[in-house]
């Protein structure tokens, strides 16, 4: 049973990391069409391959702002967009500090933060202009709790928090639902003693995807269900 998603075109940033699998997977088993950036032809094809031809990769680096627009042309050019989920950033843990580099900060800033402004730019105004749906900008609790090492990544994804702030009371009153999805759980795309099976996180997501009552709203996932 799709229930509301059947035949919907959802863009699913991070296919191939664990969360972006998991919601990729979710999206597909409640029917809907999945479009998956990523930034190189190899990658590309290695998406196709992973998920038997069943998502359609699209090429572009969200972090970077020619890329962005390249990437948003080539996802305009496939047809409307009904939901986003935008999950950037793999996890940094290299350090005080003081021991980084300016270039260093600039790369994880990329990653972690500038990715989610651009994509916010582009592809809200994407799903506005396809008559609404909902844009999910995905956290986790490195942006809360400090954790040793983990500098560059706390300050950039403080970043995104602010973001989902702004993003929430900017759309409050308009066509795109905008919410934030809170990852609590370790998850993975198999389960094992303390992680959480990436597809139960992607139900997670495509429950909030489904949600027309849903805006505005920062959701937890911390492994059970919604």
């Amino acid at each position: 049973m799709g229930d509301g998603l059947d035949g919907r075109r959802v863009l699913v940033f991070g296919a191939s990391g664990n969360v972006g699998y998991g919601a990729a997977q979710a999206f597909l088993a409640a029917g809907a069409q999945v479009i998956a950036p990523t930034r190189s032809p190899a990658s590309a094809e290695a998406l196709r391959a992973h998920f038997d031809g069943a998502i359609e990769p699209v090429i572009g680096d969200i972090s970077d702002p020619n890329g962005a627009a390249s990437l948003a042309d080539a996802v305009a050019e496939r047809g409307p967009i009904h939901h986003a989920f935008v999950s950037l950033g793999p996890w940094w843990q290299e350090g005080p500090l003081v021991r980084q580099t300016p270039d260093e900060w600039l790369r994880v800033r990329r990653m972690m933060l500038d990715g989610h402004v651009h994509a916010a730019m582009l592809f809200i105004p994407m799903l506005a202009s396809a008559g609404g749906g909902s844009y999910t900008v995905v956290t986790g609790m490195g942006a809360h709790h400090y954790v040793p090492g983990t500098s560059l990544l706390f300050a950039a994804v403080g970043g995104v928090l602010s973001l989902s702030k702004v993003l929430r009371s900017e759309h409050a009153d308009d066509d795109v639902r905008v919410n934030e999805l809170l990852i609590s759980a370790r998850v993975e795309r198999t389960a094992r003693p303390g992680v959480v099976e990436a597809v139960r996180l992607g139900e997670f997501a495509a429950s909030i995807a489904r949600d027309e009552a849903l805006r505005g709203e920062v959701l937890t996932f911390d492994g059970s269900a919604r």
